[in-house]
């Protein structure tokens, strides 16, 4: 009889499997109207988690859900479709987690929460979808790097507001776009993948970084917007999580009269980089069923 029972104690033993991590705590609520009447654009503010300044805890202020679908599952917010309402109503999320948690174990935790408030559901599908594609141009890049000594020296911490930053005082690895009546300005040093971020919030669909370029360069980068990027970029003026903010009073910032050259045109002539509208197959996490309303704390 004792190896049967130990064949049955093993199979038990094996066919049990680790509960998911959790958070400890976690309050989930409906966002209070603003002030006024007023709008919000943009996704909201996420802030800490493992690799911030306060990695034992998250507070996510007045988000979409369909950001923190995007943050569960390690996809960009174009990546999420669902019903209209995950681009207008906003939620305060704060939960508590314990020491040591990781990214990966932080997107399980999230997973886990949205299932268990808002009853999510979802699926991943395969889709080509309008993008904008940064590439080197035939000339090659015309670009100037900065001293990686310089780019790890940067200190860590978050910059002053950009409305109080000397132009010639950007931190390395940083950057902020000044808004004129006409056209927009980014200043800096920025990666590829940082500069396709930045750019993104002010055109009207995604921008992939394909240059293979890895340094960090220095950019003062003058555009025109065309309309649809305009109104894209008018949305992005009132993302008060963004930090962009318009040129402070006796600031050179851009022209607001002349049109200048598009975004794709400047890139091209000063920095050698070209800019495609294309459509490219991505992972799209397409949401079947979500509560509009999360269940109690």
């Amino acid at each position: 009889m004792r190896p049967i029972l130990l064949v049955l104690t093993v199979c038990v033993a094996f066919g049990q499997s680790a509960a998911p991590p959790a958070f400890e705590v976690a309050s989930v609520k409906a966002s209070a109207p603003l002030e006024g009447g007023a709008m919000m654009f943009g996704s909201g503010n996420m802030r800490g988690g493992p690799g911030s300044t306060d990695p034992g805890r998250i507070t996510y202020n007045s988000v979409l859900l369909k950001a923190v679908v995007a943050r569960a599952y390690n996809v960009k917010e174009y990546q999420v479709e669902g019903p209209a309402w995950l681009d207008s109503e906003r939620y305060d999320i704060m939960a508590t987690m314990p020491q040591g948690v990781t990214k990966e174990q932080l997107a399980l935790m999230l997973q886990g929460l949205l299932a268990e408030r808002f009853k999510l559901t979802l699926h991943h599908e395969n889709k080509a979808i309008p993008v904008y594609v940064l590439s080197v141009g035939k000339g090659g890049p015309k670009l100037k790097e900065v001293d990686p000594a310089v780019v790890a020296a940067a200190a860590p911490a978050p910059p002053p507001p950009p409305s109080r930053v000397p132009s010639k005082s950007i931190p390395a690895g940083m950057a902020r776009v000044m808004i004129g009546m006409n056209n927009r300005r980014l200043e800096g040093s920025l990666t590829m993948a940082r500069l396709c971020d930045n750019l993104s919030n002010w055109v009207d669909r995604p921008l992939l970084d394909q240059t293979d370029l890895k340094g960090t360069y220095e950019f003062d980068l003058l555009w025109t917007p065309d309309e649809s990027d305009r109104i894209a970029g008018q949305m992005s003026m009132a993302m008060a999580a963004a930090g962009h903010t318009p040129p402070p009073p006796g600031e050179a910032g851009p022209g607001a009269s002349e049109p200048g050259l598009s975004l794709a045109q400047a890139l091209q002539t000063n920095y050698g980089l070209k800019l495609e509208a294309k459509r490219n197959p991505a992972d799209v996490i397409v949401i079947e069923h979500a509560e509009k309303v999360p269940t109690a704390n």
